[in-house]
């Protein structure tokens, strides 16, 4: 069974949000014919994620979401692939000056950085048309809108 590890804090999701958000993490893992695994999501301040930013990417500025791939020599008794941090903040300004819903915003933001840690990126265009495709999918199962238009 997968799990999503929810450290809410600083947003204080609902469980219907939290019920959400696993579901489409799980999802995800089950699409990627992932075996059963472990993901960690922490809703951060922007302080926070400029920080985590400005450390891992040499950025100083905050950002909306981060991932990170989980390469422990424990990984393969873990099932633990890894940690998002997403700056609830940032996502809620973001959807409102793009005229989005924040909780689907927020759940484009997980898809995201999920993708990310199995092992999708955006450093090209080819790159990132297959993961934006893939994003574009699962939101549409959860009847959100394409994200890039």
């Amino acid at each position: 069974m997968n799990q999503l590890n929810i450290n809410d804090t600083e947003a204080r999701l609902s469980a219907k949000t939290k019920d959400i958000l696993s579901d489409m993490a799980s999802a995800i893992l089950v699409k990627e014919c992932i075996k059963p695994s472990s993901v960690n999501l922490k809703i951060v301040t922007n302080n926070e994620i400029a920080k985590l930013n400005k450390i891992f990417r040499g950025k100083d500025a905050p950002t909306n979401v981060l991932s990170f791939t989980n390469n422990d020599v424990s990984k393969p008794v873990t099932n633990n692939l890894g940690d998002i941090a997403i700056s609830y903040e940032f996502v809620k300004k973001e959807a409102d000056e793009l005229g989005k819903n924040k909780r689907d915003h927020l759940m484009h933001m997980l898809a995201h950085g999920l993708y990310h840690i199995i092992g999708y990126d955006h450093e090209n265009e080819a790159d990132a048309a297959i993961m934006e495709e893939k994003e574009i999918l699962i939101l549409k199962e959860y009847k959100i809108d394409n994200p890039y238009l």
